[in-house]
């Protein structure tokens, strides 16, 4: 390219800029791309020209630019890259509904960011009075939960009747908006509040009234502490009753009801019952989507909780699951995305398969930690991360992270976190060693959560645990809370709650006695899809049965715990197995398993020795070299631990 050519490109206003242009692209310096933009045939020359350009040039052909594409039929997508920079003061309303028209685009394909540009320009216009809340609502929303403090001044500032109208559908949904970025802020008695306030102020509209106070009852439930909470619980059981149709608010508020009978410990027919209510076949109906812009994400996660703690965990999976593809496919990877990894993690980890847990739950705490510091989000994530490491046998691990985290009491100062936070720490301090100081927090949280009428078991295991920090110093209280456990459990109904509150309960008993409660508890875990819980109370059988002298019950127990705590990537509970049977002379894995450990190459060479078929027989039947089999045979004689003459009782 001229020298001087660039520098008259540089000079010039933007008509003539347009008509240099022009003699570039007949210069073939510039070409058009398949998406109509023009492009500089090499980017050094772009850069060079762009740079030394003054700044009314550079606007005015970026207006030149935006015209061009617009012109062409590209849309705005394509032509909103150059209004935003664009001169700014001229209050151009048109220029305003194109910026809020692309705006509106860029989030329906997953980029937010590109919509927040848009916006800011859009006010920088400034729009007209009558619009500028309006343009400030749809700014907040487009940042909601990756830029919490933003979206709350924008949204703030979009109520504020200072800035101009709002219409009264557009104001009940910022409202709501607030609420959820202050809610997952840690601010839930404000986001309630919020809503409550707006509610009492909306006429006309019982739909949306219905909404606010949805989400009021929301977000009190999940505060970590509550003035009224019994009190609360009966008016939204009250206002359950009333409900007479099937549309999304009906639907929402018989959610958090479920939700709200599931931490009382209410029979669990009562949540499924609620719960089921909510769904179409199986799904979320319309209105209640994971991305939903009426209700949030916040409802159908809500239902999926109660699902999970109701042993409806593959319900709960196929909620979350359905909320990780709709939130990447709308490119939200914020809060919403890490919650969901969180919800899956938490599933998982009930479910068993922890060594999948840990993965969904370390990816939800790094989203967190990349958009502020310990949010709600992060708690929830550390509490289930910390109970999954214990669980795996990694206990000083857990200990490290909860000091690392600050995840001791007095925890998050404003929101509750899933499960119970006391309820964690003082299984963490039983895991460590620190019995006194566990039953002090497990004391704490049990008096806290009677307050509120909660007495979920699985949720918050206060009880059982705080019997076992108890039984060395005073056994009769740790027999009551023991009892207790049992009682809120079989309350609530579940196979798994009512299995682990047995084991609890064994542990602090001995003899015949706790070889019962065990029985008991295998049988209703074994009912339940809680696998790290079956598994560590086989072992526990197992245990109790080899010290009341009935050593072959006993190895088949720890042999079955073995098996599925190896399936749940328990390895701490794997040893404890193994650490039973070698102290009592016993295979530390049963002859029976050696099929699971056999590739199938070696299962086919051993199918045929265990018939008596010779090596050379085995090499001609399956084509192979001699040396090859026996190679084969030797893998299989060292994983079943036996020779020839012992492998047909292996197999």
């Amino acid at each position: 390219i001229r020298p001087e050519l660039a520098t008259r490109i540089s000079a010039q206003s933007a008509e003539g800029a347009r008509q240099s242009i022009e003699e570039l692209r007949k210069q073939r310096v510039l070409t058009r791309t398949p998406n109509g933009n023009l492009e500089f045939v090499h980017p050094l020359i772009a850069s060079s020209i762009y740079n030394t350009m003054p700044e009314a040039t550079r606007t005015g052909m970026h207006g030149v630019a935006a015209a061009e594409i617009e012109n062409a039929g590209l849309g705005l997508l394509a032509a909103s890259r150059h209004l935003v920079e664009t001169f700014a003061g001229e209050g151009d309303d048109r220029t305003v509904r194109k910026l809020r028209r692309a705006a509106s685009e860029h989030l329906l394909i997953g980029a937010p960011e590109a919509a927040q540009r848009c916006l800011h320009r859009a006010l920088a216009e400034p729009p007209d009075d009558q619009d500028r809340a309006e343009v400030l609502y749809e700014l907040g929303c487009s940042a909601l939960l990756t830029d919490p403090v933003a979206t709350v001044n924008q949204l703030r500032l979009a109520l504020d009747p200072e800035e101009g109208p709002l219409r009264p559908s557009m104001r009940i949904d910022a409202t709501f908006r607030l609420s959820e970025v202050l809610a997952h802020s840690g601010e839930l008695r404000q986001a309630a509040v919020v809503c409550q306030v707006e509610a009492e102020r909306t006429h006309g509209d019982p739909a949306g009234r219905l909404r606010l106070e949805a989400a009021s009852f929301m977000w009190h439930a999940y505060r970590k502490s509550e003035e009224d909470g019994p009190a609360r619980s009966a008016r939204l059981g009250a206002l359950c009753e009333s409900l007479t149709g099937r549309e999304a608010a009906d639907r929402a508020v018989l959610a958090l009801r479920a939700w709200d009978l599931t931490l009382r410990g209410e029979p669990s027919a009562e949540v499924l019952r609620h719960a089921d209510a909510v769904l179409d076949n199986g799904r979320l109906p319309k209105g209640l989507g994971w991305t939903d812009n009426t209700w949030g994400f916040e409802l159908p996660a809500t239902l999926g909780l109660s699902y999970t703690y109701s042993d409806r965990i593959a319900q709960a999976e196929r909620l979350f699951s359905d909320a990780i593809v709709q939130f990447e496919v709308a490119g939200w990877s914020g809060a919403h995305r890490g919650f969901a990894y969180f919800l899956m993690g938490l599933a998982r980890f009930r479910r068993g398969l922890l060594a999948e847990a840990e993965d969904f739950l370390r990816r939800a705490l790094r989203l967190s930690e990349r958009i502020s510091a310990k949010l709600p989000l992060a708690w929830d994530a550390v509490g289930v991360l910390i109970d999954t490491l214990i669980a795996r046998g990694r206990s000083q691990e857990a200990w490290e992270l909860a000091l690392d985290f600050g995840f001791h009491p007095p925890y998050h100062a404003t929101a509750m976190v899933l499960p119970d936070a006391a309820s964690l720490y003082g299984k963490l301090l039983l895991a460590v060693g620190r019995p006194a100081g566990a039953a002090a927090a497990l004391t704490e949280a049990g008096a806290q959560l009677d307050v509120r009428g909660w007495h979920n078991t699985v949720w918050a295991p206060w009880a059982g645990h705080l019997a076992i920090a108890l039984a060395v110093d005073e056994p009769e209280r740790a027999r009551g809370y023991a009892r207790r456990s049992v009682v809120d459990a079989e309350r609530f109904g579940t196979a798994s709650a009512i299995g682990t509150a047995l084991r609890l309960h064994a542990q602090i008993e001995d003899g015949q006695q706790a070889v019962e409660l065990l029985e008991r508890a295998v049988m209703y875990l074994g009912q339940s899809p809680a696998g790290y819980e079956h598994a560590v109370a086989l072992v526990d059988l197992g245990a109790a049965l080899r010290r009341v002298g009935r050593l072959e019950d006993a190895q088949e127990y720890l042999y079955q715990g073995i098996e599925l705590a190896q399936h749940c990537a328990a390895d701490g509970l794997v040893d404890r197995a193994r650490r039973e049977l070698a102290n009592y002379g016993l295979r530390p894995n049963r002859l029976g398993d050696v099929r699971e450990t056999l590739s199938q190459p070696e299962w086919d060479v051993a199918e045929l020795a265990v018939r008596g078929v010779p090596p050379q027989r085995i090499a001609d039947h399956l084509a192979l070299p001699l040396s090859l089999v026996n190679r084969r045979l030797a893998a299989v004689y060292r994983k079943a631990g036996s020779g020839p003459d012992g492998l047909a009782a292996a197999h």
